[in-house]
């Protein structure tokens, strides 16, 4: 439940994404925004539970706030090109990547349907990126952002599951929010970005929704994964199928075609397979 409910924050997370990416606003800028109203926030949370801001395992933090911040500056450039069906749908190649990861990272058990999975996914991916096969239609290079950002995603997610056995959830997130506003400040200002002409009213809205969904997502997230293995919470990613196709359609008016519908039927495949577990080997005198 914690990771359904994560997944629809980031999912309303990406929307407003979308519409600030529409209204001009950089990649830099949608990184400063997103995690800077939320340190203060998570902040006060530390101190309300006397929490120490000093991580256990510093290293650990620190990679698992550059494999997000990775995945945060990707996604935030594909989904301006991509609809959010297609960059949701395409973000679910994350689950694969996570049972890939997990066993070299965190020791958890790897069986041959990972990569069964694998090829399921893959196959979905390209479905869902070239509906009618027609592979000059591809946006390239928002696609392999898109591609990028399930990759880091998954690294991110693993290495939460590692911090989540030293560190407090909300320690972990306040450390991530922190190094990214900083990129983001430093990348936008080097870039000449941070306009005041794109902090309209609607959008200064957008921005607080953009933040308060991001920071819900990550808290939540974390949560989970402090709670089951990787690759078992990874899964429920997939919730981000129906749930981007219906803010696609209602925001959007952009409908799904057939062939991006089979691809996503394939990622629910790929994860289905993940979530199979090998029968174990029979017991003398049993069957």
């Amino acid at each position: 439940m914690w990771m359904l409910g994560a997944m629809s924050a980031l999912v309303a997370m990406n929307a407003c994404a979308k519409v600030l990416r529409e209204d001009g606003l950089s990649t830099a800028e949608l990184i400063f925004y997103r995690t800077t109203p939320g340190l203060l926030w998570i902040w006060l949370e530390l101190r309300r539970q006397q929490l120490s801001l000093r991580p256990v395992r510093g290293d650990l933090v620190a990679l698992r706030s550059l494999f997000g911040i990775a995945a945060m500056a990707t996604t935030f450039y594909a989904v301006r090109a991509l609809t959010l069906v297609q960059h949701q749908t395409l973000h679910l190649l994350q689950p694969v990547f996570v049972a890939l990861f997990a066993p070299l990272v965190l020791r958890e058990r790897m069986h041959r349907l990972v990569l069964l999975a694998l090829v399921f996914a893959v196959g979905g991916a390209f479905f869902v990126l070239a509906p009618l096969g027609d592979l000059s239609a591809l946006p390239l290079v928002p696609a392999l952002a898109g591609v990028a950002a399930a990759v880091f995603s998954a690294l991110a997610h693993v290495t939460i599951r590692k911090t989540s056995e030293t560190e407090a959830p909300e320690l972990v997130v306040f450390h991530f929010a922190f190094l990214a506003a900083i990129a983001g400040l430093v990348w936008g200002l080097a870039h000449g970005d941070f306009q005041l002409g794109h902090l309209s009213r609607r959008n200064l809205a957008v921005i607080g929704g953009t933040a308060l969904f991001g920071t819900l997502g990550q808290l939540w997230m974390t949560r989970a994964y402090g709670l089951a293995p990787a690759s078992s919470i990874a899964m429920v990613a997939y919730a981000a199928i129906p749930l981007g196709l219906g803010v696609d359609v209602l925001f959007w008016d952009a409908h799904a075609p057939a062939g991006a519908l089979i691809g996503a039927a394939l990622l629910v495949v790929a994860g289905y397979l993940l979530t199979r577990k090998p029968s174990d080997a029979a017991q003398p005198g049993q069957p």
